[in-house]
């Protein structure tokens, strides 16, 4: 593989960390052994199994389940993936396509074919991304308090985020963007406000505690920008 194939993700939807992110583990840490089977499966290209290792990469997978996080349900890797597949077509139909024509060249010798799925779009996902801020009131909830201190603490210079898809991480709270080839480029300022609008218009009370999950679906000015627990995703 390539110096580029090392530093750049082999496509934006499913396996948008590049071996690089993976080697160096510049803002998320990753686990094994699905560290090693996300980088030697893209290499072999056996791109089912580097897909499941990319949901299982930061641990917290049992036995093919995501454990939930606070009020958040568990949730099957593959329902997880079936999920992320239908916001991807829905909202990025043309990468979505692109990535499915990668995938039909797997090997014969990939352990998870299942894990490459062509879906029906989702028409209330569809509607959903016209809004200007979509607050999610029951998935991907993530403490209101590490979404603030993520706010407090991440860059708020005006260069754009680039190709990576993690702006920001603190705690369980992630601030990720859509596909770089979705839309023109948000500045890590523009995430930074987009992320305070989120922050304060999409809490919600479980007992005790107060949870945020939210998105800013793309635009003519913007990439789509999410702030959740959501590990993947965000198109």
């Amino acid at each position: 593989m390539s110096d580029a194939g090392i530093m750049h993700p082999v496509e934006e939807l499913f396996l948008d960390i590049s071996i690089h992110e993976v080697l160096t583990q510049t803002m998320v840490t990753f686990v094994e052994p699905w560290k090693t089977i996300y980088i030697d499966s893209i290499r072999e290209r056996r791109y089912g199994d580097a897909i499941w290792a990319r949901y299982c990469i930061e641990g917290g997978v049992e036995d093919g389940l995501i454990i939930g996080q606070g009020p958040n349900p568990d949730i099957a890797v593959l329902d997880q993936i079936r999920e992320d597949a239908v916001e991807a077509k829905t909202n990025e139909p043309g990468l979505y396509t692109e990535a499915l024509e990668l995938y039909r060249m797997t090997s014969s010798t990939d352990g998870h074919p299942e894990a490459i799925v062509d879906v029906t779009t989702d028409e209330n996902i569809a509607k959903r991304a016209t809004f200007k801020i979509n607050c999610d009131r029951a998935n991907y909830l993530v403490s209101q308090s590490d979404c603030q201190q993520l706010i407090h603490n991440m860059l708020k210079s005006k260069i754009n985020i680039g190709d990576t898809r993690l702006a920001a991480i603190h705690g369980g709270c992630r601030l990720r963007v859509g596909p770089y080839r979705s839309a023109p480029d948000v500045t890590y300022n523009t995430a930074h406000a987009v992320a305070i609008l989120i922050e304060e218009k999409c809490v919600r009370r479980i007992g005790c505690c107060q949870f945020v999950s939210g998105s800013s679906p793309k635009n003519g000015g913007h990439r789509k920008v999410c702030l959740s627990s959501k590990r993947s995703g965000c198109r």
